[in-house]
């Protein structure tokens, strides 16, 4: 997959996908360990030396833990999954390319959350597919199937059908602590490669243009290709800091190969969003597909009686805010008493409430300003944020 956004005329962000060709793919694979760690502290020491006419200077030596990579990647390898993904041809073209089944390759690692045992992936891993199997470095495989992902940051979940006792959580640490210059590792199936360990160090921490948007993410120049998709950025100490998802491409050619900035999803982002992707809610049935911002212009297009807030142009039938009574053309001013001043901040409002809270909703109906108590439930089968 590619965007068509970057810094630079003729720049390009492309997803280093892990499923996408027919007949078979490339994949990524992510491993992680069950207890947080904080990195090795480089030592310093300051040496004396002689030099030049000015006599003696100082000489500065940074060394860490011996095989602290080795060991990194030794602990957290049993977390690692690989996302085998299939499903059927959708037409003739695809059946004749791929001589069957459509399949593709993936990565994911196993976490702990409330006490399950669940797989973290991207959700361009899963795709439209509809079978899944997850193969452990061990060589044992499972069968899983999607249980929640968010679109707009590229996480989705894995549930495992029958999974073992024995099965190791990943160690996830803690991104907002990462700093320019700090050791990283990649680890996936680059091109198929399988088990195949990149280092690198942060490149930089924050806002960058990815795609057709921008977000907060972790920079590195750890080799990423396709294939290392959904696959981790792991810190010295073995934890998982970030999940890898995208790269840059000045070429425009779009075959996913590094040129040295790769793009991860900061692991503290996927966090916050873990009880939404494991319990599909807090769901209230509005898209944000069908909530448009309130501006002068559109307000009097719809003979509105504000110009704030968010309109509300439709919502899933039978949903929460449905049942509830909200209505098309309403204008959600505020959510919990916080001004809903864009889609992001309506969301965050929202995915702070647990499944069963009541959401109080104030909206302008026409002239009237009114409160709509909204039940925060579980969204149906099928249906994603």
């Amino acid at each position: 997959m590619s965007g068509n956004r970057g810094p630079g005329a003729g720049s390009v962000i492309v997803l280093a996908l892990i499923f996408g060709v027919l007949g078979g793919g490339v994949g990524g694979w992510f491993f992680a360990r069950t207890q947080v760690q904080e990195p090795p502290a480089p030592v310093v020491v300051a040496a004396q030396g002689t030099g030049g006419v000015a006599g003696a200077q100082a000489v500065v030596q940074v060394s860490t833990e011996k095989d602290a990579i080795v060991n990194s990647v030794a602990a957290i390898s049993p977390s690692v999954v690989k996302i085998i993904a299939q499903r059927e041809p959708k037409n003739w073209q695809e059946f004749w390319m791929s001589g069957g089944m459509i399949e593709g390759v993936g990565s994911g690692f196993i976490f702990e959350f409330e006490g399950r045992k669940l797989v973290l992936t991207n959700t361009h891993v899963l795709g439209d597919f509809t079978d899944f199997t997850l193969k452990f470095t061990d060589g044992r495989e499972l069968k899983a199937r999607p249980l929640g992902r968010k679109q707009a940051e590229d996480l989705a979940v894995l549930e495992m059908i029958d999974p073992p006792d024995d099965l190791v959580a990943a160690s996830l640490g803690d991104s907002d602590k990462l700093k320019p210059g700090e050791w990283v590792i990649a680890v996936g199936n680059p091109f198929n490669f399988d088990n195949t360990v990149t280092v690198g160090v942060v490149s930089a921490v924050g806002v960058r243009p990815v795609g057709e948007v921008e977000r907060k993410v972790i920079q590195t120049d750890a080799a990423i290709n396709a294939g290392n998709s959904g696959g981790p950025l792991v810190d010295t100490a073995g934890n998982v800091i970030g999940i890898n998802f995208a790269i840059f491409d000045p070429q425009r050619n779009q075959v996913a190969t590094t040129v040295g900035i790769g793009f991860a999803i900061p692991i503290n982002q996927a966090k916050e969003l873990l009880y939404l992707l494991v319990h599909r809610g807090p769901y209230v049935g509005l898209p944000t597909k069908l909530i448009e911002p309130n501006s002068v212009a559109f307000s009097r297009y719809f003979g509105l009686a504000t110009d704030q807030g968010l309109v509300v142009m439709g919502m899933y039938r039978g949903g929460p805010a449905h049942e509830a009574g909200l209505q098309v053309h309403d204008v959600i001013v505020a959510v919990d008493g916080e001004p809903a001043t864009s889609l992001d901040a309506l969301q965050k409002t929202i995915f702070k409430h647990k499944i069963g809270d009541t959401i109080s909703f104030t909206i302008q109906r026409g002239n009237q300003e009114m409160e709509v108590d909204v039940v925060a439930g579980t969204a149906p089968d099928g249906i994603y944020f």
